[in-house]
């Protein structure tokens, strides 16, 4: 009798430690969302060079660089902006192969109509005065990106695709001015024009 007694308490005890020992937990997710980032920095402030008055020539070309920070893949827009006596116009257009950018004058405004003679493919000095424009040897890009820069005639703007990752993008204008912009009918001062780069399209 205290042997079966004994075997029982024995078979309940480890029955109990069993149970004691049975896997007891719980789980918790720990979740961060990151949400799509762009940085487009513009990486110097005003480009200033100086018109050859004979010619009407840059002493030397602009080079607008920009870098552009994602973590996403995106399209990307590079337009251009310059101001006439009745407000802001598109700065880029082509001609032939080649787009131009045009540049107007700070305080003695030109006409919309100077800018729209210097796109006309047909323009002569007399009609564009206090705008000159200047071809856009090309943009270079270098890091992450998908596609390179394709002009939209239509639109006025370069368009790009940009992985993740960083990106930076380098136009170059050219120093020699369209020779059909420039005359001594230019006065003097100050030409500028805006270059932006978005991702959001004309």
């Amino acid at each position: 009798m205290k042997k079966k007694f004994l075997i029982l308490a024995m078979i309940v005890f480890a029955m109990s430690n069993t149970a004691a020992n049975a896997e007891n937990f719980a789980k918790q997710t720990i979740q961060a969302t990151l949400p799509d980032y762009v940085d487009i920095k513009a990486e110097e402030g005003t480009l200033q060079k100086n018109i050859d008055p004979a010619t009407g020539n840059l002493t030397e070309g602009f080079n607008s660089i920009f870098t552009i920070n994602s973590n996403t893949a995106l399209d990307l827009y590079l337009k251009a902006e310059t101001i006439t006596q009745n407000g802001a116009v598109p700065a880029f257009f082509k001609k032939g192969e080649t787009v131009y950018l045009v540049l107007s004058h700070t305080t003695i405004k030109p006409a919309s109509q100077a800018v729209d003679d210097i796109k006309s493919g047909s323009a002569t000095p007399e009609r564009n005065q206090n705008a000159i424009a200047y071809p856009v040897s090309g943009i270079q890009l270098a890091g992450k990106y998908d596609s390179e820069p394709v002009f939209d005639d239509s639109k006025g703007q370069y368009q790009f695709k940009v992985d993740q990752g960083t990106t930076t993008a380098t136009t170059t204008i050219s120093p020699n001015v369209d020779s059909t912009t420039y005359s001594f009918d230019d006065r003097a001062g100050n030409y500028e024009a805006y270059i932006i780069l978005t991702d959001t399209t004309t």
